[in-house]
């Protein structure tokens, strides 16, 4: 059973504070972020490190036990996908090769420490015409959107 907690009109989670990365060498794994563009906002040797990507903080945590292969779930959005994977491929660790979605384009990449991060670049009007496709094959399927079904009462669909 989920217990409910009362929340304030704006909400109980205000915005993402940090993302927290284990790393077994600290200094490789700064060397790797400010390579890629982040900010090393300061670094206590051998106990901490935070990085900055515009407002987005990365805390980069020392550990010792060995991490390869934990899928984060962090994406950082790029310019160009596959100009940064041609520049970088000899000096990172993909473990693909850029995929094309309809949404965008990703890569995913190992960190010094093990992690495997996403590399993300939009593809909005791609996003554009599969809205419209899936909105024309919804008109379709429906036929001339009759009320009976009252699939266009309200809608913009059969507009």
């Amino acid at each position: 059973m989920i217990k409910e907690f009362p929340m304030s009109s704006s909400g109980l989670v205000k915005k993402v504070h940090m993302i927290i990365l284990m790393q077994a060498d600290l200094q490789a794994a700064i060397d790797f972020y400010t390579q890629l563009g982040l900010k090393l906002v300061f670094h206590i040797k051998d106990a901490w490190a935070e990085m900055k990507l515009g407002d987005v903080k990365i805390g980069l945590c020392p550990t010792s036990t060995v991490i390869d292969g934990h899928r984060t779930g962090v994406v950082l959005e790029v310019e160009d996908l596959h100009q940064v994977y041609e520049q970088y491929k000899d000096k990172i660790i993909f473990v693909n090769e850029p995929k094309e979605a309809v949404h965008g384009i990703m890569v995913s990449f190992k960190d010094p420490g093990g992690n495997i991060v996403d590399l993300y670049q939009p593809t909005p009007q791609k996003l554009v015409e599969l809205i419209k496709k899936t909105e024309q094959e919804d008109k379709d399927e429906l036929g001339q959107c009759s009320t009976q079904k009252g699939c266009c009462k309200d809608s913009d669909v059969c507009n």
